[in-house]
């Protein structure tokens, strides 16, 4: 596990990215990236399932650090149809720092959506439920978004329980194919790369009496997916979190278990599968 005691900065991100722009042409790749194969006419109107389950060094929320020197697991289940989805989510922590310790499943969220597009925009609205050893909360959110080079998209997040807190989070994201795979099959590997900023407001009208509004946190992430069949893939990817303004670093250095960090690398591995 990296230990988010390392501060680490910006340019060793980038550094990892460029190597990996670097990698490319070490693979037989090809020009353009592959259009998914459209399913048949009969398969297309029926409901699908998601499961992903992501093994990661370190839980980090909007730049907050939720688990500390243990290993983290983080399954979840989508069932969709129609621009419809319900989804559980899960936080398995294998050796919790705070109380109580030990392995346990810290948190589960339960979400729902819907989402569509009309030309280039896409849209989504939704409910989240979390449910975490700490404390319950709802909240609603919208998401923008525009099907173009970067994909740019904008999200609204309202807490409509607890907190009475807003969060707007601006995301890019990019994949660029890599090479053929012919080990599993004819499919393209592609390295994925993106990266988000935010800003957080909470009023002090809240029952916790906090008047905290900054720009927040910023993420920027790589990974390399790599097929195994139609419906599953692998993704190893690595992230950098960091605060936005200095309001932002003691905000996050205060939540953090030990009282000094703000700035994580962690990583992990994807595996996702849908039927």
């Amino acid at each position: 596990m990296i230990s988010s005691k390392f501060k680490v900065k910006l340019p060793f991100i980038l550094a990892v990215i460029v190597l990996g722009l670097f990698l490319v042409p070490l693979c037989y790749g090809q020009e353009g990236i592959t259009e998914p194969e459209q399913p048949a006419e009969e398969t297309i109107d029926r409901p699908t399932l998601n499961i992903n389950t992501s093994f990661y060094s370190l839980y980090v929320w909007r730049g907050y650090e939720l688990s500390h020197e243990s290993f983290v697991m983080f399954p979840s289940v989508t069932l969709s149809w129609k621009g419809f989805s319900i989804n559980w989510w899960g936080d398995i922590d294998t050796d919790y720092y705070g109380q109580p310790d030990g392995l346990q499943c810290w948190e589960q969220d339960y979400l729902v959506w819907y989402s569509n597009s009309w030309q280039k925009l896409n849209y989504t609205l939704g409910y989240i439920h979390y449910n975490t050893k700490a404390t319950d909360t709802q909240e609603i959110w919208i998401a923008l978004g525009l099907s173009t080079f970067l994909n740019p998209t904008f999200s609204v997040w309202y807490d409509i329980e607890d907190s009475g807190s807003w969060y707007y989070n601006l995301a890019l994201s990019h994949s660029f194919p890599i090479c053929k795979d012919y080990v599993f099959g004819n499919y393209d590997w592609s390295l994925d790369v993106g990266g988000w900023v935010s800003y957080y407001r909470q009023d002090d009208y809240t029952k916790y009496d906090i008047n905290y509004s900054a720009w927040h946190d910023g993420n920027v992430w790589a990974g390399v997916k790599i097929p195994l069949s139609d419906i599953c893939s692998i993704t190893p990817k690595i992230q950098y979190s960091f605060p936005l303004s200095h309001k932002a670093d003691k905000n996050l250095q205060a939540a953090s278990f030990d009282g000094s960090d703000s700035q994580f690398v962690y990583g992990g591995l994807i595996f996702d599968y849908t039927f």
